[in-house]
């Protein structure tokens, strides 16, 4: 019997364990958010996850990308979308946001990533729109056993920018999940860009990870990225005070001056 490459039995070995082999790891960094639709310094201490691999089968021009950033406290996950979009929906879609220029965010706190339906396990899609004539933030599209059990305690804001928009989610852990620095969660990051203004039209999606098919995740947690709650937090960059400044400079004409001094002094003795 041939032996196997270390490379195939990473690849057996992640078969076994229901994991793909081509999932990303990703990074949260901790911290409480406000829901406004405005980045807070405290996603600066988060990894900048690129939200711009366009699912193949739909027809988008590619110009539409998004930086997403997550945050964690001990209630809630916080999630950032800053898209970029060159041409927001005419419409909004309220029973079906996917249709508009929308962010999904797709959580699974089982971490399983074994195909299972997200109807019967702690797993859920949270859809929100882009800031679209007639937004309405009380409600979400979504599905999920997660969703069912904590969308009436989560919030979206969403906001234009000069690139396009910014939407923030704030989602409650739930009664049966308790974060902690170093736990794993599954997640998925997804954009929907509305190019022609068509209704129940929807020309591009585009993910965060390049070689997985994603598009499934609103069924079943397959495919799915992992998430690591880290206890980075961020840290505000500490500026030399005018007095420390001052100080320095103070010591420095005072070298200089002694240096002269010594010179001129020798100058003299000869």
């Amino acid at each position: 019997m041939r032996r196997l490459t270390s490379f195939a039995l990473a690849a057996l070995l992640a078969t076994a364990l229901g994991v793909s082999a081509s999932a990303l790891e990703f990074k949260a960094a901790s911290g409480t958010a406000t829901i406004d639709g405005v980045m807070d310094d405290c996603y600066l201490a988060a990894e900048e996850i690129a939200v711009k691999y366009q699912s193949s089968g739909t027809t988008g021009d590619g110009k539409t990308f998004a930086s997403a950033y997550c945050v964690w406290d001990a209630d809630n996950i916080y999630v950032l979308f800053d898209v970029t979009d060159p041409v927001l929906s005419e419409y909004h879609h309220t029973t079906t946001f996917w249709y508009s220029d929308s962010v999904e965010f797709f959580l699974d706190l089982t971490n399983t990533n074994d195909g299972t339906d997200i109807t019967t396990i702690n797993a859920g899609q949270y859809t929100a729109a882009a800031d679209l004539p007639g937004k309405d933030n009380t409600i979400w599209n979504g599905r999920g056993g997660h969703w069912d059990a904590n969308v009436a305690n989560a919030k979206w804001e969403a906001k234009k920018t000069d690139k396009g928009y910014i939407t923030e989610m704030q989602i409650p852990w739930g009664a049966d999940y308790t974060p902690k620095a170093g736990a794993k969660v599954g997640v998925v990051f997804h954009i929907n860009s509305d190019e022609d203004g068509v209704v129940e039209s929807r020309e591009g999606e585009y993910f965060a990870n390049p070689d997985l098919d994603q598009s499934q995740a609103w069924s079943k947690v397959a495919n799915f990225d992992s998430l690591v709650l880290t206890d980075a937090v961020y840290v505000p960059p500490v500026e030399e005070s005018a007095t420390t400044a001052d100080a320095g400079v103070i010591a420095a004409l005072a070298a200089l001056a002694s240096t002269g001094a010594a010179a001129l002094s020798l100058k003299k003795r000869k």
